[in-house]
């Protein structure tokens, strides 16, 4: 009978954290690539319904539809489909944090409870909480000021609707390409999200090897 071999707990996180990055980063190529066919698409089959049109009145009225139903397949449902992507990341990388500070917590034997930390975001506090049990202080990783910025993004996203309502959150949108000047308002891109998505690479390869170094999962 082979015997089994018992690996570290924080493999098997670490594994589920990888195959949840690489799905979403395959969903996030394949649907790009299926909404750059469709309008393609649509742009061929508005094209040939338009030459069969004789009247410049239809034609006229035609137009406007057609470059309405343009518009939303080139840039509304994008739009709409790359900042509900960018939401899904961010949670992504919101909860993982907090499964590995849930983790750290119970092999000490000190529960970890978001609740009873005040201020800040539920990655903040998962981080606070990390770094309260352990040395790792994810903050002063490369990527976070990034992560960070993505944070903000995605909170002006959710609750002001894609819209900026202050000077630095433009700015930042600015600096990262993602600001309809036009719209004024928040539009994250493919790019951003290959962006975003080697960040969350970047930031549980540090968490997890600082884990390793120190032993601080159960086996």
């Amino acid at each position: 009978m082979k015997r089994l071999v018992k690996v570290p707990s924080w493999w098997s996180i670490s594994l589920i954290t990888d195959v949840e990055i690489q799905t979403l980063s395959y969903y996030l190529d394949k649907l790009h690539s299926q909404l750059e066919y469709m309008t393609r698409e649509l742009a061929t089959s508005l094209y040939s319904q338009l030459k069969r049109i004789k009247d410049d009145e239809e034609i006229a009225k035609s137009l406007e539809q057609q470059e309405l139903d343009y518009q939303y397949h080139s840039e509304i449902f994008p739009r709409l489909f790359l900042n509900s992507f960018h939401i899904t990341a961010y949670s992504l990388l919101e909860t993982q944090t907090f499964e590995i500070a849930r983790r750290i917590g119970k092999k000490q034997k000190q529960p970890f409870d978001v609740s009873e930390i005040k201020g800040g975001s539920y990655l903040e506090s998962a981080v606070y909480y990390i770094k309260k049990l352990t040395r790792i202080d994810a903050k002063r990783f490369g990527c976070w000021n990034d992560l960070a910025g993505g944070q903000r993004l995605r909170n002006v996203i959710v609750h002001s609707n894609g819209k900026p309502t202050n000077e630095r959150d433009i700015q930042l949108a600015r600096q990262h390409g993602v600001y309809d000047e036009q719209g004024k308002r928040v539009t994250i891109t493919y790019e951003y999200c290959k962006v975003f998505i080697d960040l969350l690479k970047t930031f549980f390869g540090e968490i997890y090897k600082e884990i390793e170094a120190g032993n601080l999962l159960d086996y």
